[in-house]
């Protein structure tokens, strides 16, 4: 006998309701979520000084790029949820966070660590750009 698990079951229904441009465009922003997340475990580490020695690779930043490695460390989790969530906001959030990001790790005098990240989180917008175009081409089409 199996249990049935309404919740389960609403999800599975929903996900087969889902056109397949749809359900790549969702398993994307999964993905960018558990980027995300893991972009903001590696600020944190860089905050606490996790791995360094006395000072630590935090303390000896410029403060410009302090303020880069906080503002991911805060906002990476928050945007990586809601983009989970799909949440309506997220995906705003998450557009403002990378361009706050990148401003920060253009002004930052030690911008090529940052900016490193930063051009892969662009990356992934000009690949969400393009899932949401054909989203929406299939539903023009549908």
């Amino acid at each position: 006998m199996t249990h049935y698990d309404p919740i389960d079951a609403s999800a599975r229904a929903h996900w087969a309701r889902l056109s397949p441009w749809r359900q790549r465009l969702l398993m994307f922003l999964r993905g960018v979520a558990i980027f995300l997340m893991f972009q903001a475990v590696l600020n944190w580490a860089t905050i606490i000084g996790l791995g360094s020695g006395s000072p630590s690779f935090f303390e000896t930043l410029p403060v410009a790029a302090q303020w880069a490695v906080i503002w991911g460390a805060i906002v990476s989790p928050v945007a990586a949820v809601g983009l989970w969530l799909r949440a309506n906001w997220a995906v705003i959030f998450w557009m403002v966070a990378i361009f706050t990001q990148l401003v920060l790790a253009i002004w930052a005098p030690v911008g090529a660590m940052l900016l490193g990240a930063t051009l892969v989180e662009l990356a992934l917008v000009v690949a969400y750009a393009v899932l949401y175009v054909c989203v929406s081409r299939e539903t023009k089409e549908g």
